[in-house]
């Protein structure tokens, strides 16, 4: 009785040990979901197959942190069917898949938000310029603006100058010659008094 229990005891123990394993490789392969982003692990490169197993030919390679969209998984055959961004699509060990950003993967992140800064970083400098020009323009569009007020100013006093020089010379010639007028009426009354005079006489 005793050894008959303890056979059972060695088989449940083992039974839990291999869920266990079972389990633990379930986990640690990551199930299909068209949702999120896995990627090809840190080796040089992958081999991409036709099928599940090394039976199948080789259709082509996945380099090392290329993004990836798992379709389904053979769990045992440890093998994933995978489709990349080009659109190709085949069969690589599930082994090599990971859920977390690859450190090549991180470097060509950072070469493309560093290339958004340095644009950005270009297009406000560009901002900056066409301010700084706009401001530039603007000062030198007031200057000129102050300028003509200026010379508008001083045509005005010009005209007003010319107005009154106007004003005087025809007082002036209006004067002389109402003074004329006068004296050439003078002149001929004086004349006419003496032809008068030499008539009497006569």
């Amino acid at each position: 009785m005793f050894r008959i229990l303890t056979i059972w005891a060695i088989l449940f123990t083992s039974g839990l040990f291999s869920s266990a394993v079972f389990a633990a490789d379930e986990a640690s392969t990551p199930s299909p979901d068209s949702e999120s982003q896995y990627y090809v692990s840190d080796d040089l490169g992958v081999i991409l197959r036709s099928g599940p197993t090394n039976r199948y030919r080789v259709i082509g390679k996945i380099t090392a942190g290329t993004p990836i969209t798992i379709l389904q998984s053979d769990t045992a055959n440890e093998s994933s069917e995978v489709r990349v961004a080009n659109g190709d699509s085949g069969w690589i060990r599930s082994e090599y898949i990971t859920v977390q950003p690859t450190v090549q993967a991180k470097y060509q992140q950072l070469i493309t938000e560093n290339q958004q800064l340095k644009q950005k970083v270009a297009e406000l400098t560009q901002e900056i310029a066409d301010k700084g020009n706009v401001i530039q323009l603007n000062d030198k569009l007031q200057q000129e603006v102050s300028q003509l007020e200026n010379e508008a100013a001083t045509l005005r006093q010009q005209a007003a100058l010319q107005k009154d020089r106007f004003h005087k010379d025809v007082f002036y010639a209006g004067a002389i010659v109402l003074l004329f007028g006068m004296f050439l009426s003078w002149i001929l009354s004086r004349f006419s008094q003496k032809k008068r005079h030499r008539s009497g006489w006569r």
